[in-house]
């Protein structure tokens, strides 16, 4: 049976961080953004260190139309911090994030959300509040089966 460790107080510490939103409708289809990440990276000859890092802040808001807003990211590390950044990429020196409750899950994808729940849960339970986001460091995938690190930051008391 899989389980699902957990830790809390942690620290997420990312350098070098290229990321690119995902628009809304293109929610479902990530590859396709992951994809043209990687191209961009490969074509200016940067190359990756670490994990793919997928962030969300689930939804913000809605827009004129009424569809909702949702803050969706993917993210790698670079090599260097030497980068000419174009639009719609955004580059960051460092990225730390305190105070985050981390669960590291190992099952098939498509559970993913059982570490999210756990997290979640947990704050519920010990009345403490998340700041909402919630940052995916993907370690390993194959086939079904994916290894990744749940952080979701807690609110300042």
């Amino acid at each position: 049976m899989p389980q699902i460790e957990f830790r809390e107080n942690k620290i997420l510490k990312l350098v070098n961080v290229l990321s690119r939103r995902v628009p809304e409708q293109e929610l479902l289809n990530q590859d396709k953004q992951i994809a043209m990440l990687m191209n961009w990276i490969k074509a200016k000859g940067y190359q990756t260190v670490g994990p793919l890092i997928m962030y969300s802040t689930g939804i913000t808001g809605v827009d004129a139309e009424g569809q909702p807003i949702i803050d969706f990211r993917v993210m790698v590390q670079l090599n260097t911090g030497n980068v000419r950044i174009e639009l719609p990429y955004r580059f960051e020196r460092e990225v730390r994030i305190t105070n985050c409750l981390l669960a590291r899950f190992n099952d098939e994808a498509d559970k993913i959300q059982y570490a999210t729940n756990k997290l979640t849960l947990y704050a519920y339970e010990n009345d403490l509040e998340l700041t909402g986001e919630t940052y995916i460091v993907l370690l390993e995938q194959q086939a079904d089966k994916l290894l990744a690190d749940v952080f979701m930051p807690l609110k300042a008391n």
